[in-house]
């Protein structure tokens, strides 16, 4: 069986997909400086199956050392997260192109023809309104530092491209949109609104809560993901993977938590919403076109927006318990 590598294996969506794959016989390495630990929340590191090594995606010969002896990698080590690009622009420019030109070559110097990417819908820039993966990309200017995010993971497709071209792998760039569930320990509205809630905080809206999101639940992401890890694609390709069926406003949303925050008898002080100026530049509508997923692997979301928000404030819940 597969020795899959993973960098920034330790996070959310790592904890997840990593359960799964140990689950379908595969043996993982993960390789990860632990900024977000998602695991802590689970027994995968116990797990004889799994071996750690923690490392920084910016040392170039501890990423080239670590994969040895792996089939194939999966990249998902990144800085992410609004706050981090106006706080960190230039960090988040550099581990997320920089660190993604170290990891490709040390899939190159591994002799290793198989990487699957996790890129991001920030990549489309401005407006995405059922966009394929083949629509043109609106990037805002270079002044605004929320664009280093996307332009470094816009920059690391266009790298991965280019050496699954000229070295002939087997690469799967996916696009992913507003992913969340249990353990999400990042910036997310979903996980902001529940921690919350649950603290008895009001849950706070930037500008008028319009902004319209697709949210796809964790399950049904690894879904996805699984299908590349056990049908690779012949050559390099992009998929959009989220869950346009799921697209709520962000108020729709905090509507949603605060009423599960006022049917729990375990929250003393119920929270209400409470509005801010937007402090950065906004997303008036992000949403994919899966089309290409759904027809080459027969993959659609199954979780409605209720049961995985119901699933995530669950979650939560015991957590701060």
């Amino acid at each position: 069986m597969q020795k899959i590598f993973i960098t920034g294996g330790c996070g959310f969506i790592g904890s997840h997909l990593i359960k799964r794959l140990i689950t379908k016989g595969y043996s993982v390495k993960i390789f990860d400086n632990l900024h977000r630990n998602a695991i802590q929340y689970t027994d995968l590191l116990n797990n004889t199956k799994v071996e750690f090594v923690k490392g920084d995606i910016m040392d170039a010969q501890h990423v080239t050392d670590a994969m040895q002896g792996c089939d194939l990698v999966i990249h998902m080590a990144a800085i992410a997260g609004v706050s981090d690009y106006y706080l960190n622009p230039s960090r988040t420019l550099q581990v997320n192109l920089i660190g993604t030109f170290y990891v490709l070559e040390a899939v190159k110097k591994n002799k290793i023809n198989r990487l699957i990417d996790m890129s991001s819908s920030e990549v489309l820039g401005t407006e995405v309104i059922g966009s394929d993966e083949e629509s043109y990309l609106r990037i805002g200017p270079p002044r605004d530092k929320r664009w280093s995010y996307s332009v470094g993971k816009l920059a690391g497709e266009q790298l991965i491209y280019r050496y699954s071209e000229e070295l002939g792998w087997k690469s799967t760039i996916i696009r992913l949109f507003n992913i969340y569930g249990p353990h999400q320990v990042g910036e997310s509205a979903v996980s902001n609104f529940c921690s919350r809630a649950l603290k008895g905080e009001d849950l706070v809206i930037d500008g008028v809560g319009s902004s319209l999101r697709s949210w796809c639940y964790i399950s049904d992401f690894v879904d996805a993901v699984m299908c590349f890890v056990e049908k690779p694609n012949d050559e390099v390709e992009i998929f959009n993977v989220g869950d346009p069926w799921t697209t709520i406003s962000n108020l729709h949303l905090a509507k949603m938590i605060i009423t599960l925050a006022r049917d729990d008898a375990s929250v003393k002080k119920k929270p209400t919403i409470t509005f801010r100026p937007m402090p950065f530049t906004d997303i008036k509508a992000r949403y994919p076109d899966v089309g290409k997923m759904m027809q080459t692997y027969n993959w659609k979301p199954e979780i409605t927006i209720e049961d995985g928000v119901r699933e995530t404030y669950k979650w939560f819940r015991e957590t701060f318990k």
